[in-house]
C-alpha cells in the first residue's frame, strides 16, 4: 500500500506539472527567448550567453504613484513576434518583437509599464556611455544604483545591456544583486543587448601600431583591490642603496603599513655594472645583495617588489648560466647589441624571444628564482613594449623571423604569469597597445611618467597633470580589464596641501593603483649628503634639493585617510573626454568624482569636488543633474577633510574650493533614526566599519570597527532632532564625545589590535 501511495503522489505531481506547463508560453528568435506565464502574469527575457536579462516582469499601467497590474492574459504566438491581451482591468494588447539584438514592445497605452528585476551581481555592474558624459565621473563600490543609470555592462561577456534613458534601475531591497527595473512602453527598443562593447563600440582596436586587435578579457579574480605600496623610482631615481633601502622599509613598515600599505619596490639602479643582473646586483651599492633586503621587508611584514624589464638581460654576466648563447640576444642588421629599455646602463641588452630556450632556460628560472626563493610578490613587469617595435625593426636577425611581434612579446608574459601563480601581483607596462596585456597583468600603467610638481613646469615630464590625465583617461579600464595604474602619487614639497588633497582623493575614490613615491624615512645629515652628492641620477632632487625631507606629518596624515585602495571600479565605462589610447590626454577634467557606495557603512556617495582653475573659485553641484541622486528628497552634506557637517540640500551644494583643491563631501540621505556619516580611518568611511546596526527599539546604534592601535578614531553621526545622546558603550580607551553643531555627533577613542565594538544610546 505504502508503495501504491508513493506512486499515486508522484503521477499527481506530474499531473501538476503538466497542468503548469500549459500557462507557459516560450517564443525564441534570434538567441532570445521570451517566456510568458499566463498563471503568473510574468514574464522572462533570455538572451544566449547572458542568461536572464530580466525577470518576474508584469505588464503596468503606471499614472502618478499609482501601479495598476494588468491580468487574465490570453497569448498569442507567431514566428515574428509574441502577442499578450489583458483583460483586468481593461483590455490592452501588448506586442514583442525581436530585432537583432533587441527587444521591441509595442503598446497603445500611454501609461504602459514593464516592472521586474535584472540580475546584477558582482560581475554585470550598473554602468553609463559616453552619450551620458555630464562632466562628472562615476565609480562604484557594492551593489549601487542611481536614478540616471540605466544600462548593465557584463564583465564576463563584453555585452551592455541598455535599458531606455527613460528606465529607472535601483536596487532590491531584499536582495542587491537584482535591480528592481521600471521600463516606460516607448518608441524606443525597451531592452538591447551591444556585442563586443569594448572591443568595438568604445574602440580599443581602433587605435593599434599594427593589425593586432585585442580580445577583450574581464579581469581575473586574483586581487579585490588595486595594490598599496611604496616605489623608490621618484623619490631616489637611480640611486638608491642598501641603506636607503633598509631605512626607507622600516619607516613604512612603523607609519603607513598599519594603513594598508603592503608593497615595497624597487626601480631599476641594481642592475648598472658589467657583474650585475637582476639576481647578482651591484656589490657597491647592495653588498649583501637583494635576497638580504627581500628577507628585511617580508620580517617587517610587507612584500617584496622589484622593477624587471624581462626583455633583457646582462650580456657580460647573464641570470641563469655563466655565458648564453648567442642566437639568444636580438642584434640589429649591422651585429650590435641594443640595450632594453630603461635599465641602469647598457649593460642589458635585448633578448630574442622568439627563440624558446630564451623562456625555458633564461626566463622561467628567473621568475622561479625571484617568486620561490626570493619571495617576490610585486613584478613591475617593465619596458614599455618597445621590444615589439625593435623586433620589427630588426626581425630578419632573429632566431625564428616569422613570429609575429605580439606573439612573441605575450609567450614571454605567459610564461610569467604561469610562475608567478595566482597569490603574486603583476603590473605591466601597456604603454604600447591597450589590451596587449589583457589576461596576464593583474594591473597595468596606463600613461606616462608624472613629477613631484603640480605643473611640471621646466621638467619634460607634465608634473602631476600627467598623473591626472592617466587616472582620468583611462579609468573606464578599471576593476574591468585590470586595476588601472596612473603611476606615483607624490604629495610633497613643492606640492601645498590643496594639491596633495587632489591627488589623494582622487586615487582614493577612483580605486586605482595606490603607489606612493615620497620619501617615508628621515635622513641623517651623512646620508643625505651622499644621496645628494650620488654619481647617478638623482631626478627631482636635483631641481629642489632643499625639500628633500621626510614627509611631514601634516602630509602623512592624508595618506593615513585614504590608504588603502578599496574594491572599487569603473561606472563610466568609457574613455574621459579622450580616445583610448595609451597614455590618454582628456581635453579637461571631471568636475568631480562621485564614488557611490554600499557597504557596512550605509548607501552613500563620496565626491571630490574640484576646483582645477589657479585662483580659488566657488564650485557647484546639482544633486540630480550630475551625481542622480532622488528627486525632492533631504541630503546631509558632510566635509570629510573640514571634519564638519556642512547642511542639509536637496537641490545644489555650493562650496568655496582653493586654487587646485578639492572638497571631500559625503553625501547621505536624511535618516529619521541617528545615522554614521564617516569614520576618521578612511575617506570612503567604509574602509574600518565591520558592522553596524540601529535597533529601533532600544534606540541604539551599535557598530564594529576595525582600527589602528594607538591612533586616535573617530565616528561622525548625525543625530535628528527628535533625538537626544544619551551615553556609549565603547571597548577601548580614552573615550570621548563631543555635540557639534547641526545635530553632529563625534565620539572618539583610541584604537587597538582586535576589533572595537561600540554602542550609542540615544533616547
Amino acid at each position: 500500500m505504502k508503495h501504491s501511495a508513493k506512486i499515486i503522489a508522484l503521477l499527481s505531481s506530474i499531473l501538476l506539472f503538466l497542468a503548469g506547463c500549459h500557462n507557459i508560453t516560450k517564443h525564441e528568435q534570434d538567441g532570445w527567448t521570451i517566456t510568458a506565464n499566463e498563471k503568473t502574469h510574468t514574464l522572462t527575457f533570455e538572451k544566449d550567453t547572458l542568461g536572464v536579462v530580466a525577470d518576474q516582469v508584469r505588464l503596468t499601467l503606471v499614472k502618478g504613484q499609482k501601479v495598476t497590474p494588468l491580468t487574465n492574459w490570453t497569448i498569442e504566438q507567431k514566428s515574428d513576434s509574441l502577442k499578450i491581451f489583458t483583460e483586468k482591468p481593461r483590455q490592452i494588447q501588448w506586442k514583442f518583437v525581436v530585432s537583432g539584438s533587441a527587444i521591441d514592445v509595442e503598446c497603445g497605452h500611454p501609461e504602459a509599464v514593464l516592472i521586474g528585476m535584472s540580475p546584477a551581481g558582482e560581475k554585470r555592474i550598473p554602468a553609463r556611455i559616453a552619450n551620458q558624459d555630464n562632466g562628472i565621473m562615476y565609480t562604484q563600490m557594492g551593489y549601487v544604483s542611481a536614478t540616471n543609470i540605466y544600462n548593465l555592462f557584463d564583465m564576463p561577456t563584453d555585452m551592455m545591456i541598455r535599458f531606455t534613458e527613460e528606465s529607472r534601475l535601483s536596487r532590491n531591497k531584499s536582495d542587491n544583486q537584482w535591480m528592481d527595473i521600471e521600463v516606460p512602453v516607448g518608441e524606443d527598443r525597451e531592452i538591447g543587448i551591444v556585442k563586443n562593447y569594448y572591443t568595438d563600440v568604445v574602440g580599443l582596436s581602433d587605435y593599434q601600431k599594427t593589425d593586432f586587435k585585442p580580445v577583450y578579457k574581464p579581469m581575473p579574480d586574483r586581487f579585490n583591490t588595486a595594490p598599496t605600496g611604496w616605489s623608490s623610482w621618484y623619490c631616489y631615481y637611480m640611486s638608491p642603496d642598501q641603506e636607503d633601502l633598509m631605512k626607507e622599509t622600516d619607516a613604512l613598515a612603523k607609519k603607513l603599513h598599519p594603513y594598508g600599505l603592503d608593497y615595497v619596490q624597487l626601480d631599476a639602479a641594481f642592475t648598472r655594472g658589467k657583474e650585475a643582473n637582476w639576481l647578482e646586483w651591484n656589490k657597491q651599492m647592495y653588498p649583501d645583495g637583494g635576497k638580504h633586503w627581500f628577507d628585511h621587508i617580508r620580517k617587517k611584514g610587507l612584500k617584496p617588489g622589484l622593477w624587471v624589464n624581462a626583455y633583457g638581460a646582462s650580456y657580460a654576466n647573464p641570470a641563469m648560466a655563466d655565458s648564453y648563447p648567442e642566437e639568444y640576444f636580438l642584434r640589429d642588421t649591422s651585429g650590435n647589441l641594443s640595450g632594453a629599455c630603461c635599465t641602469a646602463d647598457t649593460t642589458v641588452v635585448r633578448l630574442d624571444y622568439t627563440h624558446p630556450e630564451v623562456i625555458e632556460k633564461h626566463l622561467k628560472p628567473l621568475i622561479e628564482t625571484l617568486v620561490n626563493d626570493w619571495g617576490l610578490a610585486y613584478l613591475k613587469d617593465a619596458g614599455w613594449g618597445t621590444w615589439m617595435d625593435y623586433y620589427e625593426e630588426n626581425r630578419a636577425n632573429a632566431y625564428n623571423p616569422e613570429m609575429d611581434s605580439r606573439e612573441a612579446y605575450r609567450n614571454a608574459q605567459a610564461a610569467i604569469r604561469e610562475v608567478m601563480g595566482e597569490d603574486n601581483y603583476i603590473v605591466g607596462c601597456a604603454m604600447h597597445e591597450v589590451g596587449i596585456g589583457f589576461g596576464f597583468f593583474d594591473g597595468s600603467r596606463t600613461g606616462g611618467d608624472d613629477y613631484a610638481q603640480w605643473t611640471g613646469e621646466g621638467h619634460w615630464s607634465g608634473g602631476m597633470q600627467t598623473y591626472f590625465n592617466s587616472l582620468f583617461g583611462a579609468n573606464y579600464l578599471n576593476g574591468i580589464c585590470w586595476w588601472s595604474d596612473p603611476d606615483d602619487v607624490m604629495i610633497r614639497d613643492p606640492l601645498n596641501m590643496d594639491e596633495a588633497r587632489t591627488i589623494v582623493s582622487s586615487i582614493s575614490l577612483s580605486g586605482q593603483a595606490y603607489i606612493i613615491s615620497d620619501f617615508i624615512a628621515e635622513f641623517s645629515k651623512e646620508r643625505l649628503q651622499d644621496f645628494l652628492h650620488s654619481e647617478y641620477g638623482i631626478g627631482w632632487a636635483s631641481q629642489y634639493p632643499d625639500k628633500v625631507k621626510a614627509l611631514e606629518d601634516e602630509k602623512l596624515q592624508l595618506y593615513r585617510e585614504t590608504m588603502p585602495s578599496m574594491p572599487i571600479r569603473a561606472m563610466d565605462l568609457y574613455p574621459f573626454k579622450c580616445e583610448p589610447t595609451c597614455s590618454p590626454k582628456p581635453k579637461k577634467y571631471p568636475r568631480a568624482m562621485d564614488l557611490k557606495v554600499n557597504s557596512a557603512s550605509g548607501f552613500y556617495d563620496v565626491v571630490a569636488l574640484y576646483n582645477w582653475k589657479d585662483e580659488k573659485s566657488q564650485e557647484v553641484l546639482d544633486l540630480q543633474e550630475d551625481l542622480g541622486l532622488k528627486n525632492n528628497t533631504h541630503y546631509l552634506v558632510f566635509d570629510f577633510w573640514g571634519k564638519k557637517l556642512v547642511g542639509t540640500s536637496t537641490l545644489m551644494i555650493k562650496q568655496e574650493i582653493p586654487a587646485h583643491g578639492t572638497k571631500a563631501l559625503i553625501i547621505k540621505e536624511v535618516s529619521e533614526q541617528p545615522q554614521l556619516l564617516a569614520t576618521s580611518r578612511h575617506l570612503t568611511a567604509a574602509y574600518s566599519l565591520q558592522e553596524m546596526e540601529w535597533d529601533n527599539q532600544e534606540n541604539t546604534l551599535t557598530g564594529t570597527s576595525q582600527t589602528v592601535p594607538g591612533d586616535p578614531y573617530s565616528l561622525y553621526i548625525h543625530v535628528p532632532e527628535d533625538y537626544e545622546f544619551e551615553t556609549a558603550e565603547v571597548q577601548a580607551d580614552d573615550y570621548s564625545h563631543k555635540i557639534k553643531p547641526g545635530g553632529m555627533l563625534q565620539i572618539s577613542f583610541t584604537g587597538k589590535e582586535e576589533p572595537v565594538e561600540w554602542q550609542l544610546i540615544f533616547k
